[in-house]
């Protein structure tokens, strides 16, 4: 099977898996296209399931159910007849489909995509900054040594789950860290927006290439 049928349609799986999970209720981060009037559930009329993600997601797996198919293929007789191309041609033309459509449904959830920033920003919130632990391992570690550093902060990030308490007091109340680390240096450390270095940039590269393709592909 060409690799052009397999390889974006997992693709377009892999991207319609994440925006399926960050819609649920828990994540409520992004939400596809959601047009008034859609039913998300006959017997609860709250639900705003991701129905375009779901398409996507089957047809990717439709697609990848076609490739053992294709490996059949492989096996001819000793005097090649068109059993093999029968076999091909029928695992490329469902992949072919299948691609059409999770392609086209991509491009609808893409264009009508909902972020919900603050939600993000209060999710990365709830560990009540557990999740910068390595920041602050690395500038401590800086100071007294990545191992030292890795214990020390092991020590608070274990305690504030455990006792429920807050990772900022915990490290502002250890001597080993406040030894050199201000409680100005440890709140910068466990703010999240500052740690995203190059991701930013990164991102604005890969839809540059993107849309670059896609004008490519038009003008064949």
């Amino acid at each position: 099977m060409p690799r052009c049928l397999p390889i974006p349609v997992c693709t377009a799986g892999k991207i319609a898996r994440e925006i399926y999970t960050l819609m649920k209720t828990e994540f409520s981060e992004v939400e596809e296209p959601v047009p008034p009037g859609t039913v998300g559930s006959s017997t609860m009329p709250q639900k705003r399931n991701p129905k375009l993600c779901q398409d996507i997601i089957a047809a990717a797996a439709e697609v990848r159910a076609a490739v053992p198919l294709a490996l059949e293929a492989m096996q001819t007789e000793h005097e090649a007849d068109r059993t093999t191309s029968l076999i091909m041609e029928a695992a490329e033309a469902r992949a072919a489909i299948a691609l059409g459509d999770a392609l086209g449904r991509l491009v609808e959830i893409l264009r009508g995509l909902r972020l919900d920033p603050e939600r993000m920003r209060r999710n990365l919130d709830i560990g009540g900054g557990l999740i910068m632990a390595e920041a602050v391992m690395l500038k401590l570690g800086a100071q007294i040594g990545r191992q030292h550093a890795h214990d020390v902060v092991y020590d608070a990030a274990q305690a504030a789950f455990v006792e429920n308490r807050l990772f900022a007091d915990l490290l502002a109340a250890d001597p080993r860290v406040t030894a050199h680390l201000d409680g100005k240096t440890i709140s910068a450390l466990l703010d999240p927006a500052a740690y995203t270095g190059l991701c930013a940039e990164m991102a604005r590269d890969a839809a540059t290439r993107a849309r670059a393709t896609a004008a490519e592909i038009e003008g064949e």
